[in-house]
């Protein structure tokens, strides 16, 4: 019978007593002398509980490797391994009750492992546990416990008899500090060569800005303010279409008219995303976080996992049934496949399917964060939910359950992660490989990181957040982990008010208002310029004054009136403006990142011989630069100098002349657009 990961670790702890291990013994350096020190790398190492972005590192366990011996009996080859692999933060989240923390490492290749020793220098008596195996069915081989005695600290060694690709060890407390784990074994196979850090392959296509940016927002009416936004990211709750009291599973209708309604007169449904995907040729689609409503009455929030039944495993694909049946009837509801309405399960009617207004679709919102305890959602349960809401868990959940079993065209993307956290999309990757059989990475509609420029719990300009490096180097990162996957910045922006955490940097002369504007632009040049695949702003439209001290209530570029206007921000003006004048063009080339005048350029990807300048003093002291020499080559004629404008949606322009290939510009810490058109040269090169 096939023992689950998902039930085998709770009834094991149970099972084993770990008093004492009879596999531990004295080490015996002429035994398994045909085996050697096997090579552990970072890529290979995954902690299950996610914690290795908010301190502490499971690599730990392994990077002192190069440096100890345990069988060796030279004294030179003593060395003392210190690093431990323990959450140093947080760290009881990442130790839910009878499973621990667990480190799983892939060995690559299968290797006859023959040894195992850890070097142990715990300060208390706790349990820990090591299997071989793979993730589906794991093999206890070791069980121990710690010892608090100092005199009794040093290498533990632990004969093994088995074959294996994947070595496990959990522990059952943050508290156990085994500073090393050493692997010998004789391999199987030629052992592959060591992890390549530079990624060669195939990239996107670079967007044109018309189809770079997006904004987060609840719902719009006002088609206008959305003009400048390509995506449309719109925040939702379960309990808004599963909103049933009910807790019976099947048999459940779902409620698809949040955002809409049937119009008699045109017999046919009316919702606000139609008119939304009609501009710009949007891309619209649900953030979709929480628990169903009847769940929501028992006193679960929306950082509770989404199960059909209370007290199922949420480590287990098949625990979310109910969930993925609801996304399966909102993909046959939005999305481009029709299929017989007679299947779908409404509470409303008639039926409609294939309205061809979404294909992405968003299952929940940064579950990864850390700060709501308890409720902290690890890589392996939202990979359990992720897998059931795109596929029924490859089926297994019944054809009326995932997105891709509704609408083949359909899409997932990752619930929008706290940080740029590429340990837990590699954690995502691994689970994809080995916990489903065709190994498909679900979420094919965009790995989304959030991210503030913040520092001390203090908004930072992107250029002293390094924004630009940063992003470069996750979406690096991101291409290894998973190359055919989009990655998108899913939140990004600053508060108006300057008492609050991520209050805007204040420009001198200029109002809170014209520095949120501006650090947003910063802050999209610097996302395009990393090969970032979408930048969407936090937020749209508030509904609070901008000196409210609450941290992104005031992050809107359009603000909700007492009287039920709106009001434009700068930041709605200049944003309009740079996705006006630079529709078509896409980043292409860094200029200069260094002194006080940072340039970086943009070209026209349907009339390549049009380029455009962002030009600005990347600093916050008022700093100006009169006169300075813009190198821009043989131009066809006047160049055009673009102020962002707090009142028009296309800046103001002023004709400038070329002299010698050099335009002046007066620069400020308020970027500007310079376009010019390239001289064609003989040759048709520009």
């Amino acid at each position: 019978m096939r023992v689950s990961l998902f039930t085998f670790l709770g009834l094991i702890s149970t099972l084993i007593s770990c008093k004492e291990s009879a596999r531990e013994k004295v080490a015996d350096n002429s035994a398994n002398k045909f085996s050697q020190k096997i090579i552990v790398y970072r890529d290979n190492v995954y902690d299950l509980s996610g914690y290795a972005n908010d301190g502490g590192n499971p690599f730990n366990l392994f990077d002192e490797n190069a440096f100890v011996d345990p069988r060796s009996e030279r004294k030179e080859d003593n060395y003392i391994p210190v690093t431990d692999p323990q959450p140093t933060i947080r760290q009881s989240i990442y130790f839910p009750l009878h499973r621990g923390s667990r480190i799983v490492t892939d060995l690559r290749i299968p290797y006859k492992i023959s040894e195992i020793y850890v070097y142990d220098r715990s300060h208390v008596n706790d349990s820990v546990w090591i299997y071989t195996g793979e993730m589906t069915n794991w093999k206890l081989k070791v069980a121990f416990e710690t010892k608090s005695n100092p005199g009794a600290r040093g290498w533990r060694r632990f004969a093994i008899d088995d074959s294996t690709q994947y070595v496990m060890i959990r522990f059952s407390s943050y508290e156990t500090n085994i500073t090393e784990m050493v692997l010998y074994g004789s391999p199987y196979k030629t052992i592959p060569p060591p992890p390549v850090y530079n990624y060669e392959g195939p990239r996107f296509r670079k967007k044109m800005m018309k189809e770079f940016l997006g904004v987060n927002y609840i719902m719009e009416t006002n088609p206008r303010w959305l003009q400048p936004f390509h995506y449309s990211r719109l925040y939702n709750f379960a309990l808004d279409f599963d909103n049933q009291k009910s807790q019976n599973y099947p048999g459940v209708k779902y409620n698809m008219l949040h955002y809409g309604y049937w119009d008699g007169n045109k017999q046919d449904y009316v919702f606000d995303i139609d008119t939304l995907k009609k501009i710009n040729n949007g891309i619209v689609w649900y953030s979709i976080r929480g628990v169903a409503a009847w769940m929501n009455d028992k006193g679960f929030t929306d950082k509770d996992r989404p199960v059909t039944k209370i007290g199922m495993d949420p480590e287990d694909p098949m625990s979310y049934a109910r969930h993925a049946n609801m996304m399966w009837n909102m993909a046959a509801f939005f999305g481009s496949t029709k299929v017989d309405t007679n299947l779908l399960s409404l509470s409303h009617g008639p039926g409609r399917s294939g309205r061809a207004t979404m294909d992405i679709y968003e299952n929940g919102n940064e579950e990864d964060t850390r700060w709501d305890g308890s409720k902290y959602c690890s890589p392996l349960e939202y990979f359990a939910q992720s897998s059931a809401d795109y596929d029924g868990h490859e089926h297994a959940l019944g054809k009326f359950c995932g997105i891709k079993n509704a609408d083949d065209s359909g899409k997932l993307m990752t619930s929008g992660m706290i940080e740029l956290d590429t340990n837990r999309v590699k954690v995502y990757k691994f689970l994809s490989s080995t916990l489903r059989k065709d190994k498909i990475f679900p979420w094919k509609g965009g790995i989304q990181y959030h991210h503030y420029s913040n520092r001390n719990n203090k908004a930072i300009t992107p250029e002293e957040d390094s924004l630009r490096w940063r992003l470069a180097k996750v979406r690096e990162c991101t291409y290894r982990i998973q190359p055919d996957v989009e990655c998108f910045l899913g939140e990004n922006g600053y508060d108006k008010s300057t008492a609050s955490l991520q209050g805007t940097p204040m420009l001198p002369g200029l109002s809170a208002a014209q520095s949120q504007g501006i650090m947003i632009l910063r802050s999209i040049n610097a996302t395009a310029f990393s090969g970032f695949d979408a930048y969407i702003l936090y937020w749209l439209k508030d509904g609070n004054p901008e000196t409210d001290p609450r941290v992104y209530l005031t992050s809107g570029i359009l603000r909700q009136m007492p009287d039920g206007s709106t009001k434009p921000y700068p930041g709605w003006f200049y944003i309009s403006s740079f996705v006006n004048r630079l529709a078509n063009y896409t980043a292409d080339s860094i200029v200069s990142e260094k002194g006080n005048v940072w340039v970086y350029k943009y070209r026209n990807q349907l009339s390549p011989d049009s380029v455009a300048y962002f030009v600005y003093c990347p600093t916050r002291n008022g700093i100006k630069v009169d006169a300075y020499p813009l190198r821009v080559g043989k131009a066809a004629g006047d160049v055009e100098e673009i102020y962002f404008a707090d009142d028009s949606p296309s800046g103001k322009a002023v004709l400038k002349k070329v002299l010698s290939g050099v335009v002046d510009v007066q620069v400020e810490e308020k970027p500007k657009l310079i376009l010019v058109t390239e001289e064609r040269m003989l040759s048709g090169i520009y």
